[in-house]
């Protein structure tokens, strides 16, 4: 399906748009951030300074605020990329080529 999506320029407007809450929920709902945030707490909280918990977990809260951001820049940089044909179809085929090579790679093991 990676490699067959049309480029963004050829999808229907009629097509809703994601909004705040459909985020929102995605982002509640993410185990992988759960997983992260527990591994750096739980190693932060073994640790009997009470400060430096506290100090490690602002700075965790602000990267990943800075992430987020970053991250929301980073895609839409590059979704001008996406609405040209061209690149939209280069950038879809190494998108599930690296997909299908990480997959085997990782099944190899």
């Amino acid at each position: 399906k990676i490699a067959t999506a049309p480029p963004l320029a050829e999808r229907a407007s009629t097509a809703t748009k994601p909004n705040f809450l459909g985020g929102f929920m995605l982002a509640v709902a993410n185990p992988k951030a759960y997983v992260a945030i527990t591994a750096v707490f739980a190693g932060a909280a073994s640790q009997a300074d009470p400060l430096g918990v506290s100090t490690r977990l602002l700075v965790l809260a602000a990267m990943i605020v800075a992430i987020h951001v970053v991250w929301l820049l980073a895609g839409t940089a590059f979704a001008r990329f996406l609405r040209h044909p061209l690149a939209s179809r280069i950038i879809n085929l190494v998108f599930a080529a690296t997909l299908v090579l990480t997959t085997l790679l990782a099944a190899l093991r």
